[in-house]
């Protein structure tokens, strides 16, 4: 019997997704609304100072309310709505693919357009997970509502009272121990794998690199659970749609090693 061991270091790339357009307007948003990520055109787009050579990726994991779109440098839809798919654009879009998890082709896309560039640490046999643990907070009846129409003091509490929770949805921290639990959950879940493939980490390394994509509020509750700063801190911790975090956990403890650095996704692009 083989036995599965925890990787020695296991790295979390969290890639956050761009806000909802009802957030930007003042809403709380809606139940069915998608975060949007565009990936990056090119393998230095996944550069970060903190580590020696540009990752592979051994598994990407998609909260279950983020879409990613393919990079195609003619059009944007992050910039450009009209270009993207009318499934994107009505926010009903197949979460990253239409082709099942071990698919990564274009979205509605050219057939002669890879979702993919062949530039960047992903590749059709890299497996997906999606998963309903990243979701951003819950926010019950009140998806969609917004926030002008709240009492001051139900905005207030909703604002700054880490306990109080809308009707039928979680509290922040309620929400942050979710995302306790799944990344506590994570190294056994990984070990459970079994072998890494061998591109997934350098030769006797044992390193093992993820690709998270989720929304900003998610990387902030993981980078709070890491800190032990409770979900209070959240309010303390700048990160931008789509930018890029860093975690790792080597001998049992998680670090924070960098926390919303910039991406590169090509000209005009924005979260």
């Amino acid at each position: 019997m083989t036995r599965v061991s925890t990787p020695q270091t296991l790295r979390l790339i969290c890639l956050t997704t761009s806000l909802p357009d009802g957030v930007k307007q003042g809403y709380i948003p809606a139940r069915e609304a998608c975060g949007l990520v565009t990936l990056p055109k090119n393998v230095g787009g996944f550069s970060l100072p903190h580590l020696r050579k540009p990752p592979q990726f051994s598994q990407i994991i998609l909260a279950e309310d983020c879409v990613c779109l393919p990079a195609i440098p003619q059009a944007d839809p992050l910039t450009a709505p009209e270009s993207a798919p009318p499934s994107v654009r009505s926010g009903n879009a197949p979460l990253l693919l239409p082709g099942g998890p071990s698919s990564l082709q274009s979205m509605e896309a050219p057939d002669d357009v890879p979702f993919i560039s062949p530039e960047i640490p992903i590749t059709h046999e890299t497996p997906i997970t999606h998963t309903a643990a990243l979701r951003d907070r819950d926010y019950g009846t009140w998806h969609g509502q917004a926030l002008n129409t709240l009492a001051p003091e139900t905005l207030h509490a909703l604002l700054h009272d880490p306990d109080f929770a809308p009707p039928e949805g979680e509290s922040l921290r309620q929400f942050h121990a979710r995302a306790e639990t799944w990344l506590t959950t994570l190294p056994r879940e990984e070990a459970a794998r079994g072998k890494l493939p061998a591109a997934a980490h350098p030769a006797g390394s044992g390193a093992q690199t993820l690709l998270i994509i989720a929304r900003p509020a998610v990387v902030r509750a993981l980078a709070c659970v890491i800190l032990g700063g409770g979900p209070e801190m959240a309010a303390k911790l700048d990160i931008p749609p789509q930018t890029t975090s860093l975690f790792t956990r080597h001998a049992g403890h998680w670090r924070v090693r960098a926390l919303g650095a910039g991406q590169d996704t090509g000209p005009g692009s924005q979260g």
